[in-house]
């Protein structure tokens, strides 16, 4: 199978249980030996699909890593369109996951890896995306349940 080839701000669809999803590339790493593509994630779940770009952005949205390129070679997601990105976009800085060590969270600094854990997270944390990769049936998974970053507890 030939590789298809993805640019930034390409904007993908995502089928799922109760509609679509909508993804747009935001970063693409140097080096896919050793990263993988940032994605904004889009949180409305559409009923049908949908080429409407501007409808499609008008959806709040998070970010995360995600296999985009193998997902689209392997015909999970379909490309829908383009829209530029800002032209003063930067990918987000910091990011936050659970402490599997122990209470409350980490927040990452993606550029030195540095963690700070935090019992309870500031309004301002609450709306940093998730640290790490899903895959696709996680993603699904999450966006039919509804999931946001305000709603994201720590699973125990």
């Amino acid at each position: 199978m030939g590789r298809r080839k993805i640019e930034l701000g390409d904007i993908f669809e995502l089928p799922t249980g109760k509609g679509f999803v909508y993804l747009q590339c935001v970063r693409i790493p140097e080096d896919r030996r050793q990263d993988v593509e940032l994605i904004r994630v889009y949180y409305k779940v559409h009923p049908t699909q949908t080429t409407d770009i501007a409808l499609i952005q008008k959806s709040s949205f998070f970010y995360l890593t995600f296999v985009l390129q193998a997902a689209y070679n392997r015909k999970i997601v379909e490309k829908v369109g383009n829209a530029p990105l800002e032209p003063d976009f930067k990918p987000p800085r910091y990011f936050r996951t659970e402490n599997i060590f122990g209470e409350g969270w980490h927040i990452v600094d993606s550029v030195n890896w540095h963690r700070e854990t935090v019992e309870e997270l500031t309004d301002e944390q609450k709306k940093l995306s998730p640290w790490g990769g899903w895959n696709d049936t996680l993603l699904i998974e999450r966006m039919d349940e509804g999931w946001t970053l305000e709603n994201w507890e720590i699973e125990k």
